[in-house]
């Protein structure tokens, strides 16, 4: 994967920052050699910033400590750095190294000359406001906007030859906007050139008028028109020119530009951020946007099992979903969506009435609202109420099912209406997932929001390895396996979801022997769910039998092998499709018994 650059210096003096060009450099380079023996790494949330150390335990790399702050990107001059410092002072006491200088300055003390590595990883912050740019909507637009969902942005306005608007509207339209980000794209590497160039025009027209600070633009359109965009350009704005997303018809190229779209999203906050311009010069690949990290993750996982994979991720500000289907990477993001800082847009996008069908009591007028508006005001607060409780994972449910109604839109192969096909592993990010009291609620909610078919794999992710291995996956792969075998994501639950609607008062039997030998014999009921454990260490042998409507892998009788797990082995008993009770007093009755469900285990 080569990206075409431009020089590191344009022609008006402006420098693109040291740590991208390196880290470019080094994320294109192959894999090689390297003397990397203790890891530091950071997350910066919109609420919480998180650190991690990962060191050798007898010959292998391991998480062995992780701290917390609040991130400090609030006005009246706060920066991301002071979080950021906050949380490795709180790691230095636990792990007794120091990260920090000992004066005033607090001076972060990373990199080789400190014995170890330093990476950061984010997702917190406004959107990067952009403008998409591009010859046919259903053409090269489509394609800039899936590669535009890898990406932390707000799509404000796109142009194309079919818009109406003349070059004047369309130039006030831009300058109106006030983009951070204009992405160009249209035309193959075999196409016309006169219309994408026509495009280029109006952008260079725009961005010469436009007072203030520049927005930066990214072109990955026509190969042969890239002398042509810097001539154009260069001068003018922070200019990045990777390989065309389009370069034929019938084949799109998303891997060049979603690694730009990561790095410029590290120049825009360090620009943009303060404090941030701190942290990208200390991180040995600069900062890379959270999802990017996810991505490469996800990508291993899938080619090392042959398996599809699917990450969720529930934040403050975004909601992300990566899946590797069939062979291909999907990645969408929705900044409109958030269980803080956008837990009204959140809301607004959803609608109360899908909230309130997961709880189990009639909530007061505007009480669905008065709580996301808190939660968007006050983004670190918890819960303390179970009613509020119940909010919080009904929003959590909806938020998902949002999400994944966008991103299957883009599986090839896999109708949108079709059931979720087969996911190993499943992974849950996120406070509300991966956090909460009891690790079965996080496994609760997957099921209800994901409705998985078949024998299920559910993880978690409560000590941010995602974000930190994905980004040291570019310098030291052999770490990443390492941290990854060795416990480094919380294996959840094998979840048993068979397909049909159950007949009959018993759903299935099972048998479940354990390494030592004795066994255990379980009857589900139908429309239930029963946890059943297993031992930490152990592996057990689990057969089932279904009863009348119900299969698993199209199977009435089967049998496999399961892992010991932090909830155990789940029976989803509810069929699939299964639909929450409309009337207030089966949810009353029902919701809470499945709450219990998962928390119980006998």
């Amino acid at each position: 994967m080569t990206a075409q650059t431009k020089a590191p210096e344009t022609k008006s003096g402006r420098q693109k920052a040291p740590s991208t060009r390196l880290a470019r450099e080094t994320i294109q380079r192959q894999p090689v050699e390297t003397a990397v023996r203790r890891v530091v790494a950071a997350d910066i949330g919109s609420v919480h910033t998180r650190v991690a150390l990962y060191d050798l335990v007898e010959g292998q790399f391991r998480l062995v400590g992780r701290a917390q702050a609040l991130t400090t990107a609030a006005p009246r001059g706060y920066d991301v750095s002071e979080g950021l410092r906050r949380a490795l002072e709180e790691l230095g006491a636990f792990s007794g190294l120091s990260f920090l200088s000992a004066d005033r300055e607090q001076r972060l003390l990373m990199g080789e000359e400190y014995g170890n590595t330093f990476i950061a990883t984010a997702s917190g912050g406004k959107p990067i406001r952009t403008i998409l740019v591009g010859l046919m909507p259903n053409v090269s637009l489509e394609s800039g906007k899936r590669a535009l969902e890898s990406t932390y942005i707000e799509l404000v306005d796109t142009l194309d030859l079919l818009d109406v608007r003349t070059l004047e509207q369309q130039v006030n339209a831009i300058l109106r906007a006030t983009p951070d980000l204009i992405l160009i794209v249209g035309g193959t590497d075999s196409g016309a050139n006169a219309p994408v160039r026509a495009l280029i025009d109006t952008v260079r027209i725009a961005v010469q008028l436009a007072p203030g600070a520049k927005p930066i633009v990214l072109y990955a359109g026509n190969a042969a028109l890239a002398s042509y965009v810097r001539e154009q350009l260069d001068d003018h704005v922070v200019l990045y020119v990777t390989e065309n997303v389009r370069p034929s018809l019938e084949r799109e190229s998303f891997d060049p530009i979603r690694l730009e779209l990561a790095l410029l999203y590290g120049d825009y906050r360090a620009r943009t951020t303060p404090g941030f311009k701190t942290i990208q010069e200390a991180s040995a690949l600069g900062v890379l946007p959270s999802i990017e990290s996810y991505s490469n993750i996800v990508r291993y996982l899938a080619d090392s099992k042959k398996q599809n994979v699917l990450l969720v991720d529930v934040g403050s500000s975004t909601v992300t979903v990566c899946a590797m289907v069939r062979g291909a990477l999907n990645v969408t993001i929705r900044s409109d969506l958030g269980l803080g800082h956008s837990a009204v847009s959140a809301a607004e996008a959803i609608g109360v009435r899908n909230i309130a069908r997961w709880l189990s009591f009639e909530p007061a007028p505007n009480e669905i609202m008065d709580y996301v508006w808190n939660k968007t005001l006050r983004p670190a607060t918890i819960p303390e109420t179970s009613r509020e409780l119940e909010l919080e994972y009904a929003l959590a449910r909806e938020l998902i099912r949002a999400v994944m109604q966008t991103s299957r839109q883009g599986w090839q192969g896999v109708p949108p209406s079709a059931p979720l096909p087969p996911m190993q592993p499943i992974i849950g990010v996120g406070s509300a997932i991966a956090q909460p009291i009891n690790p079965a609620i996080g496994a609760l909610l997957l099921l209800d929001a994901l409705q998985p078919l078949g024998i299920v794999d559910l993880r978690l992710d409560p000590y941010g390895v995602m974000a930190a291995m994905g980004s040291l996956m570019h310098l030291e792969p052999l770490a990443v396996v390492q941290v990854l075998e060795t416990g480094g994501l919380l294996n959840l639950a094998t979840a048993i979801c068979p397909s049909g609607k159950p007949r009959g008062n018993i759903a299935l039997e099972a048998r479940v022997t354990y390494a030592d030998g004795h066994s255990r014999e379980v009857r589900v009921p139908s429309n239930t769910l029963k946890v059943v454990p297993i031992p930490a260490g152990q592996k057990a042998q689990v057969s089932v039998k279904l009863g009348r409507g119900l299969r698993l892998n199209g199977k009435r009788r089967l049998t496999f092998q399961a892992q010991s797990s932090a909830a155990g082995l789940i029976f989803d008993t509810r069929g699939r499709p299964f639909m929450v009770p409309r009337e207030l007093s089966r949810r009353a009755e029902i919701l809470p018994k499945w709450f219990e469900a998962v928390q119980e285990t006998d």
